[in-house]
């Protein structure tokens, strides 16, 4: 997002040549010539607006694409979980094993239980140390 809006305006801003005045664009490491093979001067102005134009045109080019993706997830009721996957947790309801959180040898808890509602176990401070015994 906004460092990479940053390295594209950063490259226009810094970009000089000989001095403030000269822009080396894709020239490399000499300036920017007119069909003369003179050195360009005074078109940094210029690279900072395709530098802009650039951003501009990625910002609307992923907002088009993501508001497209978005809108057609939310008319096929895709975009969200149901409430019951909401209230018992995604990890808990959907992967598998449950009992890959549990920092205990007591079993998981039941899918159907709400995260506000669990509690835990006895054994949950103690468990940590038990993996760092060696």
């Amino acid at each position: 997002g906004a460092c990479g809006i940053w390295g594209v305006l950063a490259a226009g801003l810094f970009d000089w040549g000989e001095g403030l005045d000269h822009f080396n664009g894709w020239s490399g490491w000499s300036c920017m010539q007119d069909g003369d093979g003179n050195c360009q001067t005074g078109i940094g102005g210029t690279a900072i607006a395709a530098q802009l134009i650039l951003v501009i045109s990625v910002v609307a080019w992923a907002g088009t694409l993501s508001g497209l993706a978005f809108f057609a997830l939310k008319k096929t009721g895709m975009l969200r979980i149901d409430e019951s996957t909401e209230d018992a947790g995604m990890d808990f309801r959907q992967h598998s094993p449950p009992k890959a959180y549990a920092l205990s040898s007591e079993p998981a808890q039941s899918s159907e239980t709400p995260v506000s509602e669990r509690k835990p176990s006895k054994e949950s401070n103690s468990s940590f140390s038990r993996y760092n015994s060696h």
